[in-house]
């Protein structure tokens, strides 16, 4: 990755300006920053993400994403490595910041719930879908969002641009959320509800494939997932897949 393309990530969301700062460009929405470029070097880039997200990232990511040195690496403040670094890991970490620091009223539109806005999203789940060779996926609608069902019981659906609910066993939703509070998480809405929502830019594609086994596996009926572990040779079997959560919100 150049610089340039950095630059193009950065000003591709939405009111996001280029402005400069101890003589290094930076990224803006209004007065606030959520990245830099030529810091600490001319080669990197710094992009400003929670202290979770940034140890996230330099766990998957060692060789692009390090903790800038000193107290405000420690805050979050994460180096970017661009020589190497992966596009789309450097958009979803550039998204997250630009969240952070977003109004509310400019994040809303941003996420949007309309129909049009969330066919991107779903395309991507979908992909992943047939990635991981699901069956019987019954594509519908859910609070007028796109989702899946199988045999009438529901699987997904698509919050918003970035946020999946997902069906989710809640002992492995409380793990998810205390390991990965970056990409998991839930609102007052879901609490004690069997499924975990997921942020979209926070989360890789074969993580994202691993989740909607282990969801699909959860809510098949009980002879169509044990023919899924018997013909995909599957190591996923869900060790709750047997117990019959409640139909989820």
């Amino acid at each position: 990755m150049k610089t340039d393309d950095f630059r193009r990530l950065a000003l591709a969301l939405p009111q996001a300006i280029e402005a400069s700062h101890m003589g290094h460009p930076d990224f803006r929405v209004g007065k606030r920053i959520f990245a830099t470029l030529g810091y600490p070097d001319k080669g990197s880039a710094m992009i400003k993400l929670t202290p979770e997200q940034q140890q996230i990232l330099v766990r998957r990511e060692p060789a692009t994403f390090s903790p800038v040195p000193g107290g405000w690496g420690a805050g979050g403040a994460t180096r970017v490595q661009l020589a190497g670094a992966d596009h789309d890991k450097v958009k979803a970490a550039l998204a997250l910041a630009w969240k952070s620091i977003a109004p509310k009223r400019l994040l809303r539109d941003f996420e949007g719930d309309g129909p049009a806005s969330l066919d991107e999203p779903f395309a991507r789940v979908r992909t992943c879908a047939e990635a991981a060779n699901l069956p019987k996926l019954e594509e519908g609608t859910s609070y007028g969002t796109p989702s899946f069902k199988i045999a009438g019981k529901f699987l997904l659906r698509i919050k918003d641009k970035d946020t999946l609910v997902l069906r989710c066993d809640l002992d492995e939703k409380q793990m998810l959320m205390e390991m990965a509070p970056a990409i998991y998480f839930e609102t007052d809405h879901y609490k004690g509800w069997p499924a975990v929502l997921i942020r979209l830019s926070a989360i890789e594609d074969d993580e994202l494939c691993h989740r909607l086994r282990r969801a699909w596996l959860l809510v098949a009926p009980k002879r169509m997932a044990a023919q899924f572990n018997q013909t995909a040779g599957s190591d996923d079997g869900h060790p709750t897949a047997r117990r019959r959560a409640r139909s989820t919100r």
